[in-house]
């Protein structure tokens, strides 16, 4: 038997508008008479309907989620610091990946559709490569939009960003201060990158800083990927006698170079040092165990859930723009030398 509000009202003798509250958890229902309610619904196994809930609060009690990928290392700790959040307040999450097989350009349309035509209430978005005219179609849906790891606060919408540069920075003066390495190579990720590009800037300001110049014959450009750090060894193969350490602007292209390193029978962390960042979940675990910088990708994840709820439950109280920078650590291990 499918129970309706009115039904349990019967039921429960009391009026609807009193088993809606009790439903929602007002104190303005006696405790007896919420013990009533509830074991009825219990009773019969009553499940509100979605959508008559949604109509009525104006609300759909969904977020939307879009990555890029759920197979990198941290992907899946960003949708976990997002669930914690969202499903504590009873909201649901919508996940949109950009690499499922289609166009991203199609990808993308899909998910600033469901922003557009508010089949959600909330959005937060991790875009590497977004345009900037996407970004000006999300600012004027009107909803409360997040963005991870980009700064669009010149266009109205928040973000929550990740210090890269300061952090490629510690990792070279550990380099140096502690091992008075002074050639050191970089490899950098994607051209499309902004992470890539603040780790490189962090990598070079620290170098000048201890009075080291950047060779650009010791910088090389690579994917991201495990396989792009395989490949890329073959060009730093023709650099090894001249290098102390190689600084990969990820932990899979360390791994790929790493790898390559072995059927060589070069020595990590004694002939020469190979270092990462992101603190992949495998990094502690590989033989050497990797030198990197931990990203806090569960914190990002966290941090934007709670933003969006404070906009959409408070749309008049955060109207201006944030962007909320969050600290990386060093974490040492041995295939730096260490």
């Amino acid at each position: 038997m499918k129970l309706t509000i009115s039904q349990i009202a019967k039921l429960a003798g009391v009026s609807k508008s009193t088993v809606s509250r009790a439903l929602n958890g007002s104190e303005y229902v006696s405790e007896k008479t919420k013990r009533r309610i509830l074991e009825i619904i219990r009773k019969y196994d009553y499940v509100p309907d979605s959508k008559a809930v949604s109509l009525s609060k104006k609300k759909t009690f969904t977020v939307g989620l879009v990555l890029p990928s759920t197979s990198g290392p941290f992907y899946g700790e960003v949708i976990r610091g997002v669930e914690e959040v969202l499903s504590a307040k009873k909201y649901f999450t919508l996940l949109t990946i950009l690499d499922s097989g289609q166009d991203v350009k199609q990808a993308r349309k899909r998910y600033l559709s469901m922003i557009r035509e508010k089949r959600v209430d909330g959005a937060i978005v991790f875009d590497p490569t977004v345009d900037k005219t996407t970004v000006h179609k999300l600012s004027e849906s009107k909803i409360p939009i997040v963005f991870l790891l980009k700064d669009f606060q010149d266009f109205g919408i928040d973000s929550v960003m990740v210090d890269n540069l300061s952090g490629s920075a510690r990792m070279v003066d550990h380099l140096v201060e502690v091992h008075g390495y002074k050639r050191i190579a970089f490899v950098k990720g994607p051209e499309v990158s902004d992470d890539s590009e603040q780790r490189f800037q962090g990598f070079v300001e620290s170098l000048k800083r201890h009075n080291l110049c950047c060779d650009d014959l010791l910088v090389f450009n690579s994917d991201f990927t495990f396989e792009g750090g395989r490949k890329v060894f073959q060009e730093l193969r023709k650099k090894l006698n001249k290098l102390e350490a190689i600084f990969c602007a990820n932990d899979e292209m360390a791994l790929g170079i790493i790898e390559e390193m072995k059927k060589e029978g070069i020595q990590i962390g004694k002939d020469i040092a190979v270092v990462g960042f992101d603190d992949a979940f495998w990094s502690a675990y590989i033989d050497p165990p990797l030198t990197t910088v931990h990203q806090p990708m569960y914190e990002v994840g966290k941090i934007s859930a709670q933003r969006v709820l404070e906009r959409i439950n408070n749309p008049d109280v955060f109207k201006d723009p944030v962007k909320i920078m969050l600290q990386t650590q060093l974490v040492v291990r041995k295939s730096c030398g260490c």
